[in-house]
């Protein structure tokens, strides 16, 4: 099987024939037939149906096709990256934090006239560390705990990646203006008895790799979401609170209160990058934006 014939099958299905098919890719029809057949030969599969009025997938030509077209997709991808007028892509994967966006607004005005793409991904912690392992990000923002350092330190090593930190925060309760709890300069863990917690849905898994800082408690009710918005319309919608390193810089400051835990352990924020891809102006950049970004919500609260 060579990337060739994953074009013809593409080609063919999109055609709906392999005669315009044919034409479409400037090959004759006896040779686009004949690699086609040498294709389902070496498979073991039929991909197509033949008839007088075309062809059509069969089911494990659908899926043939499915594949193909991604592997054809990155390809085309691969290809454009050597071109003359390529502009790279610049991707961060992250907790869902609102500092970010700043900072990535800093550095497309700085970089542009080299990067097209920009991309900011909030995900799980375990998706974050798949991503910066498989090169599809650049960087990831996560953060290492009494809980989570020794899984996640483990995690890193194995994957061969780094983790710097950015500084060291204590956790914060996220509650929405006019809480009972609102007026509060601090909060004790049993001033949560009672209340809903909102959550970041994580991947079901024996490793601790939660996003929110409060572990669950006996009998709470619980509201999961993997989107950022979605949980604080959760708290601004009742009296539930969520957890986290109180990092807010956005419009979310205007709807919530932030609230430091007594006696609550310190959370390291910090990035990821791969120890195996070299550091970048664009990357150097954005760290240093959102050391400045950290700082301004330092001093604002």
């Amino acid at each position: 099987m060579n990337f060739q014939q994953c074009r013809y099958a593409q080609a063919i299905a999109e055609m709906g024939s392999f005669s315009q098919a044919a034409k479409k890719l400037f090959v004759t029809q006896p040779n686009l037939s004949a690699s086609i057949k040498d294709l389902e030969e070496e498979l073991g599969v039929q991909l197509f149906v033949r008839s007088n009025t075309g062809a059509r997938l069969t089911d494990d030509g659908n899926d043939f096709v499915k594949y193909a077209k991604r592997i054809i997709g990155e390809l085309d991808l691969l290809e454009s990256r050597y071109q003359h007028n390529f502009r790279k892509s610049f991707t961060v994967a992250s907790h869902h934090y609102d500092f970010l966006s700043l900072p990535l607004t800093q550095v497309v005005q700085s970089f542009q006239a080299d990067y097209q793409e920009f991309q900011l991904i909030e995900t799980t912690t375990k998706k974050i560390l798949e991503s910066v392992d498989n090169f599809e990000s650049d960087m990831g923002i996560i953060y290492l705990d009494s809980n989570n350092r020794h899984i996640l330190e483990k995690s890193l090593a194995n994957q061969d990646l780094s983790f710097t930190s950015l500084g060291e925060f204590p956790t914060q309760v996220f509650l929405r203006r006019g809480h009972p709890l609102a007026d509060r300069q601090v909060l004790i863990q049993e001033d949560l008895e009672g209340y809903p917690q909102v959550r970041f849905r994580q991947e079901k898994s024996g490793l601790h790799f939660d996003e929110d800082t409060l572990e669950v408690l006996d009998n709470q009710t619980i509201m999961y979401s993997n989107d950022r918005g979605t949980v604080m319309n959760l708290l601004t919608a009742s009296d539930a609170y969520a957890s986290g390193l109180g990092i807010v810089n956005g419009f979310i400051k205007e709807q919530i209160v932030l609230i430091p835990l007594a006696d609550s352990p310190v959370h390291t924020l910090g990035y990821v990058t791969n120890n195996k891809r070299k550091s970048t102006p664009i990357l150097e950049a954005f760290v240093e934006r959102i050391k400045e970004s950290l700082a301004e919500s330092e001093n604002s609260n």
